[in-house]
C-alpha cells in the first residue's frame, strides 16, 4: 500500500474517515438543492400534520442546548456533540426553510405553546429546518421586544427542545434578529 492513508479512511475520498463521511451524511439528510429562483422558500403551514393526530415523543437524557450569545446580538445554542456543519448551515445566507412559524403580536406563554406545537409537528412531518419569527420588538411597550428571549429558552430548555439539534439567529434574507432559524432532530 502506497501513500498515508488513516485509520479507517477510505481510499475514494482521502483525508475523510468512515465516521466523518457519516456525521455529514447525517447532518445533510434532510438538504436539497436551493432554487436559483427564490432565497427563501417555505412551504405552506397548511402541509404540516394537524398536532392532535402526533404522538407524543418521551425526552432522551439531557434535553438542554448550550446558548452562547455574542456582543452583536447573535444568538446560538446546540446540543453538546453536535456536528459543526450544522451550526455553519445556520447561518449560510443560501439557507432555505421547511416551514415557518410567525409569533408576532403574541404573549410570551401563547409563543411558547406555538413553538411546541409547531417544531412537534415539524418533526414528525419530517421537517428538519425552521424558521421562528419572532419581531424585533418594535412595536412592543418600551420598543424592546421579549418573545426571542422566551422562545430561546424554550428552545434550549423547555419541552420543545426535546425536538431541536441547533437554533441561531437568522440569515439576513431570513429575517436577522428578528427570526431564529433551527435544524430539528430527525424523526
Amino acid at each position: 500500500m502506497t501513500g498515508k492513508q488513516g485509520k479507517g479512511r477510505d481510499p475514494a475520498e482521502p483525508g475523510r474517515s468512515k465516521a466523518d463521511r457519516e456525521a455529514l451524511r447525517e447532518a445533510f439528510a434532510g438538504v436539497r438543492p436551493l432554487s436559483a429562483k427564490s432565497p427563501k422558500r417555505v412551504r405552506r403551514e397548511a402541509d404540516v400534520a394537524p398536532a392532535a393526530s402526533l404522538p407524543t415523543r418521551q425526552p432522551a437524557g439531557d434535553e438542554r442546548l448550550v446558548v452562547e450569545r455574542e456582543a452583536n446580538g447573535i444568538v446560538t445554542g446546540s446540543r453538546p456533540g453536535v456536528h459543526p456543519s450544522i451550526l455553519h448551515a445556520l447561518e449560510d445566507p443560501r439557507l432555505e426553510v421547511e416551514a415557518e412559524c410567525d409569533l408576532h403580536g403574541q404573549t410570551a406563554a401563547e409563543a411558547e405553546r406555538d413553538v411546541h406545537r409547531f417544531v412537534q409537528r415539524c418533526e414528525q412531518a419530517g421537517k428538519h429546518w425552521v424558521l421562528i419569527i419572532v419581531g424585533k420588538g418594535l412595536h412592543s411597550p418600551g420598543g424592546k421586544g421579549t418573545l426571542q428571549s422566551h422562545v430561546i429558552d424554550a428552545l434550549s430548555k423547555g419541552a420543545p427542545a426535546r425536538f431541536v439539534l441547533a437554533f441561531r439567529t437568522a440569515p439576513r434574507h431570513l429575517g436577522g434578529v428578528g427570526a431564529l432559524v433551527a435544524r430539528l432532530r430527525p424523526g
